[in-house]
């Protein structure tokens, strides 16, 4: 991983494509998941992880250490989204990703699965644009609280709290949608 490769933002700062190429290739996924949680767009999502990559690109000589590549990263990508979402980018109803489809030889099986992937995409959308973040962040690209407050610029206390209620307000939806 490229934090662990401490050079690797002073070789991209130096020009080198290979790092570059490194670093894209470890981060573009994440950071395409993380904007699609904020902008509810596949294409605002893409513009804004090849933003954050060119952003990257260009300003890797600031980059000061204080904080993981993977939070600098990502706070790039917070801010990108949060710009955008401010000057009214289209949103657009999500299709369900084919991609969560379970290649179960049943139809009803993956009729099942994807109906449940489906619930809970519903009930994630329901979470406020703070507690979305804080669930994407932890679960699913693995950041710990303090990186998840770093990056949200508040105290890992406050991260914790909006992670505990957030899976409140999706087991209660979950919970709902059951009945």
């Amino acid at each position: 991983m490229p934090d662990e490769q401490p050079d690797l933002i002073s070789r991209i700062a130096d020009g080198d494509e290979t790092a570059m190429r490194t670093l894209y290739d470890t981060y573009s996924e994440p950071v395409y998941r993380f904007a699609k949680v904020w902008l509810a767009d596949p294409f605002e999502a893409s513009d804004i992880m090849h933003e954050t990559m060119m952003e990257v690109w260009k300003s890797a000589a600031r980059f000061g250490g204080r904080s993981s590549i993977k939070t600098w990263i990502f706070s790039i990508a917070r801010n990108k989204s949060v710009d955008r979402n401010r000057k009214g980018g289209r949103t657009v109803l999500r299709d369900p990703d084919p991609n969560t489809m379970d290649d179960a030889p049943q139809p009803h099986a993956a009729l099942e699965t994807f109906q449940d992937a489906q619930r809970v995409r519903a009930c994630v959308e329901t979470l406020s644009p703070s507690h979305r973040s804080a669930i994407q962040l932890a679960f699913f690209e693995d950041l710990t609280y303090r990186e998840i407050a770093e990056l949200e610029s508040c105290p890992a206390g406050t991260i914790k709290t909006r992670i505990m209620h957030a899976k409140k307000l999706l087991l209660r939806c979950l919970t709902d949608a059951d009945k």
